[in-house]
């Protein structure tokens, strides 16, 4: 009996062409983009302006421009999106389901329950420390991590995908709930500071907003909690 099978080496060896020319093709994308944002904004950068003020060159203006206001958040856009595309694939892996994310699992959750439990208990959101805050988001995702690890793991078959999934449900709703109620408890000036946070911004990044996120988007682990 014949079969028109594909032989396994070939198949895996076009698998992989395809995936490295959508790799490099994504990587060529998103260089374009990066020039793009560069130059597009109210003060307009001509390319050689744009490649003149890299090097070191450029007016004081064109200089501000650039290094304080667009190639910042640039990169923090790129950083953020890195993290989301390696947290997505890594509990997709790990849930077998193409649709799993932090969001879905609670993870996102607990992260957002340790910065408001934070900003609840701290007296005042000017003096909030840079630092403390991604730290804290870090340290509410890991525990939450912990949480639906220890919830969904059974003994002689250790973590099923589709347990997995519904205890990181279960998790998000009760985190979700206990969210809201802490939210209806604290000032208007405090609610608005934490979902602001929360929700996420690359508006007006200054250069100690940057540093204290950078370990987090460094980190492979984090990315993935986060």
């Amino acid at each position: 009996m014949r079969t028109n099978a594909m032989p396994f080496p070939v198949k895996f060896d076009r698998r992989r062409k395809r995936t490295i020319a959508a790799i490099t093709a994504l990587a060529l994308l998103i260089l374009l983009m990066f020039m793009i944002s560069m130059n597009t904004g109210y003060i307009r950068l001509s390319p050689m302006d744009l490649l003149r003020t890299l090097v070191g060159g450029g007016t004081r203006q064109e200089q501000l421009v650039l290094f304080d206001f667009r190639l910042p958040r640039i990169v923090i856009a790129v950083l953020v999106g890195s993290g989301l595309a390696v947290a997505g694939c890594v509990l997709q892996g790990l849930s077998r389901n193409e649709l799993a994310d932090p969001g879905i699992l609670g993870i996102n959750a607990g992260a957002g329950l340790a910065v408001l439990l934070f900003v609840a208990l701290y007296p005042s959101t000017t003096a909030a420390p840079v630092f403390a805050l991604p730290l804290l988001a870090w340290l509410g995702a890991g525990t939450t991590a912990a949480l639906i690890f220890m919830l969904s793991y059974k003994r002689h078959r250790g973590i099923l995908p589709v347990r997995l999934l519904l205890t990181g449900v279960a998790v998000a709703a009760g985190i979700s709930a206990a969210t809201l109620v802490l939210m209806l408890r604290i000032s208007p000036d405090k609610y608005q500071f934490a979902a602001s946070w929360m929700a996420g911004s690359i508006w007006g990044d200054e250069l100690e907003v940057r540093a204290g996120r950078a370990p987090v988007y460094r980190h492979p682990s984090a990315g993935c909690l986060l």
